[in-house]
């Protein structure tokens, strides 16, 4: 799938998978009934910290392959990393800001910037990452705080930043059913796995105009 992707791309394309890795995250969050509350100070102060070189990513097979695919870079954030393979590896992944990490400063904002197409294989909108950087642009937009381990001078320590909130289902299919109607979407199989296929920068700016309205304070 990779090498086949790599190959409608040519030479002067680039391509770019999530890289997400939740598990860095507090144990609080991980929502896993595997792992009981009592155990959670113990994890914390276990928690390898995020390192981009080795730490797998839970985004499924390609993307987990995608990683350590030769020439395949990986931005630096301990959560919502991104891997990138191609002519704008580098620019997509040197800078990923940590507040707000789908928003501003991130690669997110660069794919919106080069005017990228966005294809969702086997997934929904309720899956689309671009989806959080719309939403981050908005005056209301949901917030949460993240919280993760890092070396920071030297030493390992627990920081939190703010960021975007899970929609949990409430907006992104909207969004997506109404960017649909809209014509700008095609939609056909990759294999067995249902495909959309769009311009980046179209369905953001689609977003942000609904996120405006529904989000109004």
């Amino acid at each position: 799938m990779i090498r086949a992707l790599l190959g409608v791309l040519g030479r002067d394309g680039t391509l770019v998978m999530p890289a997400e890795s939740p598990a860095c995250a507090d144990p609080s969050t991980w929502d896993d009934p595997r792992v009981p509350e009592p155990w959670h100070d113990h994890i914390r102060a276990h928690l390898p910290v995020f390192d981009p070189r080795t730490t797998p990513t839970t985004m499924g097979a390609i993307p987990e392959a995608f990683r350590t695919f030769p020439g395949t870079l990986r931005s630096h954030h301990p959560l919502v990393s991104v891997c990138a393979n191609g002519r704008h590896a580098d620019e997509i992944t040197n800078e990923h800001a940590l507040a707000f990490c789908e928003g501003r400063g991130t690669p997110f904002e660069k794919l919106y910037t080069l005017d990228s197409n966005t294809l969702l294989l086997g997934v929904g909108f309720n899956r689309c990452t671009q989806l959080h950087f719309a939403e981050s642009l908005v005056p209301g937009r949901r917030t949460t705080t993240s919280r993760y381990p890092m070396i920071v001078e030297g030493t390992r320590q627990w920081v939190e930043h703010p960021d975007m909130a899970s929609d949990g289902g409430v907006h992104f299919t909207a969004v997506g059913e109404r960017f649909l109607r809209t014509g700008q979407v095609t939609t056909g199989r990759v294999g067995h796995a249902q495909a959309m296929l769009f311009a980046t920068r179209a369905l953001v700016e689609f977003a942000e105009s609904y996120f405006r309205t529904a989000l109004a304070v």
